[in-house]
């Protein structure tokens, strides 16, 4: 049988772009963030910034790959060399490339890692969907061989699932709080909806990025946006699915001007949510909440499976959506010292975290 390898780069793993495609269609997480686009585009754009890791595993004959876990390794608490996946941090989720009923993939990926002596002192695994056997996979794994193992839930997931749920979804779709703010800009000028995919995106980003840098400002969270590299990253990304209509930019247009803009993902059925951003102007008419109309009209209209709002809880998520995943965070230690260490500042910080809610109660409850 041949052994897995470990390679430092996309182009090295052994899969065309199609091929590698192919896999993840076939794998349990099937989003955009497993594809070859968004990881090629993220490696070229942050792979400066730490070390990629691509756990390959071929077929026992060695012709073809049957598994692939996205990697990299980076610096974490007091130096420890952490491997988390491809891409954390911008990747709502997470996962291994691996058809879903061959969890053997898994543990043989595993175990070559495990294997890896020198090279890492614990996995961090973040947003694994709750639903995926990787979970169960590493649980066995670390059974198995006695390393120390941290599972909590994330972050939640909410969804309008649309197939089946029709009458739903369009019950939400007609809404008054959603209709009601668009009746408002139907008043003031003709209002209009687009949506754009392929090569014709690329003309729209730098609109974009103003419209977001603008919307943030003086706000205690400013646009990524202001960072070039993350510029780059979304112009890459575009340029790589030019061939594909996976990337959808959206724009409500009132008379002629960009009222709200969206950049989100058509893939596998799925519609998501992913970037939004609207004209501070008219903020408190909340033309957010008419691109989100727009959006699930279209979502609806194209007959997708669901429309993912995806990870976060943010209040109007819930007022929208009628299913609840949540996505998982793994933590994997090789060590003893080290998983000591790391749950002891975990549980310190959820002791500072409680006490500052209670400072806060306190102060509130004085004044």
């Amino acid at each position: 049988m041949a052994d897995p390898t470990i390679v430092s780069s996309i182009d090295h793993v052994g899969l065309d772009p199609q091929a590698w495609n192919t896999l993840a269609s076939k794998s349990p997480t099937r989003t955009i963030f497993q594809t070859y686009q968004w990881l090629a585009s993220w490696e070229k754009t942050f792979g400066d910034q730490c070390e990629p890791l691509y756990l390959v595993v071929p077929t026992s004959d060695g012709t073809t790959i049957e598994g692939v876990a996205p990697l990299m390794l980076t610096k974490g608490f007091l130096g420890h060399r952490v491997i988390k996946f491809l891409g954390d941090g911008r990747a709502d989720y997470g996962d291994v490339l691996f058809p879903t009923d061959r969890l053997d993939v898994v543990e043989r990926l595993l175990h070559h890692l495990w294997a890896a002596e020198g090279r890492w002192d614990c996995m961090i695994l973040n947003s694994i969907p709750s639903e995926s056997p990787t979970l169960s996979a590493i649980e066995q794994f670390c059974r198995r061989y006695g390393c120390h193992l941290l599972q909590r839930e994330l972050y939640p997931s909410p969804t309008l699932l649309i197939k089946g749920h029709e009458e739903e979804a369009l019950k939400v779709f007609n809404k008054y709080s959603l209709r009601r703010r668009q009746n408002y800009f139907q008043r003031q000028g003709r209002l209009t909806f687009k949506t754009v995919q392929g090569p014709e995106v690329m003309a729209y980003l730098e609109g974009f990025f103003s419209q977001h840098i603008a919307r943030w400002a003086n706000t205690g969270s400013p646009s990524l946006f202001l960072d070039e590299k993350n510029r780059s990253f979304y112009q890459e990304l575009a340029q790589a699915l030019c061939g594909t209509d996976w990337l959808v930019l959206s724009i409500v247009i009132l008379d002629s001007r960009p009222l709200a803009m969206h950049v989100g993902f058509d893939y596998q059925g799925r519609f998501l949510w992913y970037k939004p951003s609207f004209d501070p102007a008219y903020a408190k008419h909340s033309p957010g909440l008419v691109l989100l109309r727009y959006l699930i009209g279209y979502a609806i209209e194209q007959k997708r499976e669901e429309f993912d709002f995806s990870i976060g809880d943010e209040p109007f998520k819930q007022r929208f959506c009628n299913h609840v995943r949540t996505t998982v965070q793994v933590q994997v230690f090789k060590d003893s010292v080290t998983y000591a260490l790391v749950t002891t500042r975990q549980k310190l910080g959820s002791i500072r975290r409680m006490l500052h809610g209670k400072i806060k109660r306190t102060d509130c409850a004085s004044s």
